[in-house]
């Protein structure tokens, strides 16, 4: 009897260290689409579950979760300026959470915005955005004739300078574009919902020296990593694997990189799809 426990013991754990092994990164964002409390009516009083709310205490904006429109459950993230209130150039609400990067390849969203008395929404006065730190990455494509719409499936491809292993606060937000010491006779309104991340190699992440980010390290790689070898590039740089070589921030592409580069040879992240 024992030996056959002991036998299944092992076997669970085989089991389990196989799972282990092929275990997908996650995206960690938290209530991407702010159900998790129902309706708040005012998030300067209450953060969302999983978010900072950053609102101006000075009633400049107004924020909460809300019911009018969602593309994901009932409810969406609702922030909107108000009335005839004092605006500097710079003046932002925001929800903000940390997050780790390494592994994300994008930044998927829905967006709706619009001003309450239905005139053309105007940039050069508010903008909607997506953050990262304290700089702005995503904003949506001003060049359209009139922007006040829903913008579904809209992404960021996140770049390789916030794959750095870190936390970094990602933030969703509004913002007044110019200084207004009386306001404006309008609302600029935006709705967030649907706040999702898109994984590098179904959840597997990217190797080091996959240079050209198909999961896959092979010859393709080897060509971008000779096209810059030797080249003296920052200490940070995607091609330099190996930081034991770097002097004052500065990074070569060498040997050193190549013998990391070559641990990873013909292997693939790629965590294959359930049928």
């Amino acid at each position: 009897m024992m030996t056959r426990n002991l036998i299944l013991i092992g076997v669970v754990m085989a089991f389990l260290l196989a799972a282990n092994s092929t275990k997908a990164g996650t995206c960690v964002i938290v209530n991407g689409s702010f159900e998790a409390d129902g309706s708040i009516d005012n998030i300067a009083q209450q953060d969302p579950n999983g978010w900072i709310a950053e609102i101006p205490p000075d009633g400049s904006f107004t924020a909460k979760t809300d019911a009018s429109w969602a593309t994901d459950g009932r409810f969406s993230l609702n922030i909107s300026s108000q009335w005839f209130k004092a605006f500097t150039a710079g003046d932002m609400a925001k929800v903000s959470q940390q997050i780790s990067l390494t592994d994300i390849d994008e930044i998927n969203l829905d967006v709706r915005f619009n001003t309450y008395t239905g005139a053309d929404w105007d940039p050069d006065i508010a903008t909607v955005f997506v953050m990262i730190d304290d700089e702005i990455v995503w904003e949506p494509n001003y060049a359209a004739p009139n922007l006040s719409d829903e913008y579904l499936a809209q992404s960021y491809a996140v770049e390789n300078k916030y794959r750095d292993g870190n936390l970094h606060m990602l933030s969703f937000g509004l913002m007044i574009n110019v200084d207004s010491p009386n306001g404006f006779f309008e609302f600029y309104r935006v709705w967030w919902d649907n706040i999702d991340c898109g994984l590098f190699c179904n959840g597997g992440g990217i190797l080091p020296g996959d240079f050209n980010r198909d999961c896959y390290v092979n010859i393709s790689d080897m060509k971008l990593m000779a096209d810059l070898w030797l080249a003296e590039l920052p200490a940070s740089d995607w091609f330099n694997l190996v930081s034991d070589d770097d002097v004052d921030a500065i990074g070569f592409v060498n040997f050193l990189d190549f013998s990391a580069f070559a641990d990873n040879w013909l292997y693939s992240s790629l965590v294959q799809e359930q049928q």
